[in-house]
Order: C-alpha cells, then sequence, then structure tokens
C-alpha cells in the first residue's frame, strides 16, 4: 500500500448533496420511461456535458434495497457495452441517476425499422450483446431483463456500440441469499418481460443462464423480425415460453448459416444443457466475426507515462476516465476489446503483451512492472477504465472542462482548495483506508503543493496534470 495507492473506480462515482437543479438543467425531453422512472437528457449548467438522467419517484420504490443495489451494481460495472453511471442525487421525492447519453434510440426501434437484419448485422450486434452478459456474469450479476428496449446504440453512426441498461432487476447473484443447500446459485423471483423470460425462471428456480436464454430469444428475433415464443395475451406467450417449443424451419431462417441455427438451439434449451455467456462467445458462429478494428494502436509510452505519474494525477486520470462519454473514447473502447482476446471485460498480462508487438523479450520485465502501476485496483488485470486512463491522450483530459470536474470532485467544501480532509472523504473507503495514517492524505497534497501552505489550489492542481512525467 505504500509504493501504490489503491483506487477503485466505484469511489469516484459519487452521491451528490447538491440538488440536482442547481447543476444540472434539463430540457424536459423524456428519452425513455419504465416500471420505475423516467429518463431525460439534461446538460451540466457550468460545464455543458450532456447527460441521460434517470428519475425515479421514491413513491414507486416498494424495496429500497432494490435501488441501493442498482446503484452499486451500476457503480462496478466497467465495459464499453454498459452503460455508465456519473454520479447519482436524491431530494424529498426522487432518486437520479445521472447516465451517459446514447443518441442511436433502442435495438428494439432499429428491429423494427429494418424488420430483421442480416446474419452479418446480426453477428456484429450479437456479439456485443453476449460480451456485455459475459463481463456481468464473470463478476456475479445477472441482468434478468434483456430485451431489445434495453439496450440503446450509443449514436446514429453505423458503427456504433451498443450499450446494455436498465440494472432495476439485477442481483449479485454470487451473495449467500442467492445459494442453495449445495451452495449452487438459485433464483426465485419470477423476473422478466413475458417474451423474454425463461422456462426455470417461470418455474422459480434458475440462475444467471437465464440472461442467456433470453440473449437466445434476442438473436432469433434479430434474424427474423419474430419472436420464437409468441401469443395474443401474456397467458399464451408464457405459456408457449414454458413450452419450450420453437420453429426454425420458417422462410425467414431459409438463409442463414447452420451455425447460428445450432447456436440459437444451444441457447433456448433447458439449464442443463445451455451454453454459458463464455461458451456462447467460444461458438464458431460468434468466433468468426470480423471485429471492427480501431485506427488507434497500444501505445507503450501512454502506459510509462502512466506509471510514472504521482499518485494524485493517477487518481485524477481515473476519475477523467470514469466521467467519459464512451463517443469520447469509443476507438479507445475498440482498442480495449480488440485486446481483450477471451471476451470476458478485462485484460491480463498475456493480453497486453500479444497487442505489444515491438519489444523485445528482454523488455518483459519493465513490461509487467508498469503494467502492474497501470493495475490501480490491485486485483491484477486491467479493467476498462484502468485502460482509458493509462491511454487517453492528453488533449482530452487538459480540457478546461475536464480539470475542472476533477478539481470540484475533490474541492468537497467549494473552497477552491483540496486539503488532506478532503482527499481522504473522496477516497478514504472506510474498510481500506479506515486506520490509516493522516500522513498518507497529506503526502499526496505535497505532492502538487508548490506555495507549501498544505492545501492545493487549482492552478497547482493544472499544472501538476500538465506536467509531463517520464520514468
Amino acid at each position: 500500500m505504500d509504493n501504490q495507492l489503491l483506487i477503485k473506480k466505484q469511489w469516484l462515482i459519487k452521491s451528490r448533496p447538491e440538488r440536482i437543479e442547481d447543476i444540472y438543467e434539463s430540457d424536459k425531453k423524456e428519452l425513455g420511461s419504465g416500471a420505475y422512472g423516467r429518463v431525460f437528457k439534461a446538460k451540466h449548467k457550468e460545464l455543458g456535458l450532456e447527460r441521460a438522467i434517470k428519475m425515479i419517484p421514491k413513491k414507486l420504490i416498494a424495496s429500497p434495497d432494490r435501488f441501493k443495489r442498482e446503484i452499486e451494481i451500476m457503480q462496478n460495472l466497467d465495459h464499453p457495452n454498459i452503460i455508465k453511471l456519473f454520479e447519482s442525487f436524491e431530494d424529498q421525492r426522487n432518486i437520479y441517476l445521472v447516465m451517459e447519453i446514447c443518441t442511436g434510440g433502442e435495438l428494439f426501434d432499429t428491429i423494427i425499422e429494418k424488420g430483421h437484419f442480416t446474419e452479418k448485422e446480426a453477428q456484429q450486434t450479437f456479439l456485443q450483446i453476449m460480451q456485455a452478459i459475459h463481463y456481468c456474469h464473470t463478476h456475479g450479476i445477472c441482468h434478468r431483463d434483456l430485451k431489445p428496449e434495453n439496450f440503446l446504440l450509443l449514436s446514429k453512426q453505423p458503427d456504433a456500440p451498443i450499450k446494455v441498461i436498465d440494472f432495476g432487476l439485477s442481483v449479485l447473484f454470487h451473495d449467500s441469499h442467492y445459494k442453495n443447500v449445495d451452495g449452487k446459485t438459485q433464483m426465485k423471483s419470477k423476473a422478466g418481460t413475458p417474451y423474454y423470460i425463461s422456462p426455470e425462471v417461470l418455474d422459480g428456480k434458475y440462475d444467471e443462464l437465464c440472461d442467456v436464454w433470453s440473449a437466445g430469444v434476442i438473436l432469433y428475433i434479430l434474424l427474423t423480425g419474430l419472436p420464437p415464443f409468441n401469443g395474443r395475451t401474456d397467458a399464451e406467450i408464457l405459456k408457449a415460453v414454458k413450452s419450450g417449443v420453437y420453429k426454425l424451419d420458417i422462410p425467414q431462417l431459409e438463409g442463414v448459416s447452420n451455425d447460428v441455427k445450432d447456436l440459437i438451439q444451444k441457447m433456448l434449451t433447458k439449464p442443463d444443457q445451455r451454453l454459458t455467456a463464455g461458451q456462447v462467445l467460444q461458438h464458431p458462429w460468434l468466433t468468426s466475426v470480423e471485429i471492427p478494428h480501431s485506427i488507434l494502436t497500444l501505445d507503450f509510452k501512454s502506459f510509462k507515462g502512466f506509471s510514472a505519474s504521482n499518485k494524485l494525477k493517477k487518481v485524477t486520470l481515473t476519475y477523467i476516465a470514469s466521467q467519459l462519454s464512451e463517443v469520447e473514447i469509443q476507438e479507445l473502447g475498440k482498442l480495449f476489446k480488440e485486446l481483450d482476446i477471451n471476451g470476458d471485460g478485462i485484460l491480463t498480462l498475456e493480453e497486453v503483451k500479444k497487442g505489444l508487438h515491438n519489444f523485445q523479450q528482454e523488455s518483459w520485465g519493465e513490461v509487467i512492472q508498469i503494467l502492474k502501476a497501470i493495475d490501480t485496483d490491485c486485483n491484477g488485470v486491467i479493467n476498462y477504465t484502468e485502460f482509458v486512463a493509462a491511454t487517453m491522450e492528453r488533449n482530452m483530459y487538459m480540457k478546461k472542462e475536464k480539470l475542472l470536474q476533477a478539481f470540484k470532485m475533490f474541492d468537497v467544501d467549494g473552497s477552491g482548495k483540496i486539503s488532506s480532509e478532503e482527499l481522504k472523504k473522496c477516497l478514504g473507503n472506510n474498510e481500506i483506508y479506515g486506520q490509516s495514517d493522516p500522513q498518507l492524505w497529506q503526502n499526496l497534497i505535497n505532492e502538487a503543493d508548490q506555495n507549501k501552505d498544505g492545501e492545493i489550489d487549482y492552478l497547482e492542481f493544472v499544472e501538476m496534470m500538465d506536467k509531463v512525467d517520464a520514468k
């Protein structure tokens, strides 16, 4: 802990004490709505940042723990195909989740507009869906309400990534609450949407593979424009789901490959025969997908610069990375996924090494040390935000609005200076730093405190960020 300050991205996503109306101006344009709230477009009054704000009336919250769980889950999620939560607010009537804005509309609307996707289009789309699901399952999260309405396109661009949204019904299935006597995951609540719900959810005994079933239904719809289990009423639809009977010998599937039909069959089947999300990604139909490549290459100089930065600069870069919209870092997102060979949403040392083509074997000792410095939460792998923090261009993080936003996050009391106590409030997770030496926080201040007054003002903060670090 002495050599490296532990930085967890979820610590930087704050519940703000201010009134949301004082920070954001909403144009009242509703972007979407669901059972638990509505989503509006808004702009940060001072910084001009465009956001989507989900407003959840407290009177609709039967279980406050459910929404605490949704916020906790979204704070921990860190993947190019999962919606970003930036911060949250609360007042007497509502809870507000401030998220990145997606302007491309719902996947559902795209399906309606197209009628159905070509097989190649379906491959590109479904690969992103499964990468997000695999990431969630790897991190113990079951979504439980996967449907085309809960996938948004980041923009109107043809290669815009897809984002999973709405974790209101999600659960952390690694919790002991969801384990049976044998220690296996077993959820019981009947959660989901009729067309996409799996038969075992209706029986009240299921695990995370219910998401794989829902994804299989989505794949069928992408290719045909039709749901595999249909009916005139919800009761008829659920009866069809429970039967598990669907057709592959329909005109809409005549031109598709046997591989995709095989994948559908292995997803829309009994749980003990169903593929896991990781196995779906290894299916021949998806391993043959042409992945859109980034125009960027892995720049080891950026890694070196990040590893040589002082601790407070690393924290600041991590915060800025956590607050960037995918629109701003779309090429970095593509590069991250190119490096992520097994599609689990994290980078291992081996995956990064394969992306570094210009290094001699004798350099690997240095590479390993630098990659360990990039792993700022010390979990042994490089997460998406860590990757972005270490590779984003200087002209991105040195933008005035980014620096001001970061400074204000640390300047808790709004005095125009950052104190050691304020740093502790921002970063001092009690489990990790509860008994820490106060000198730890003062040392962080000292790294940028040029006039030795014991605090960091804005000019000192900018100078710290502007300094080019070299190892």
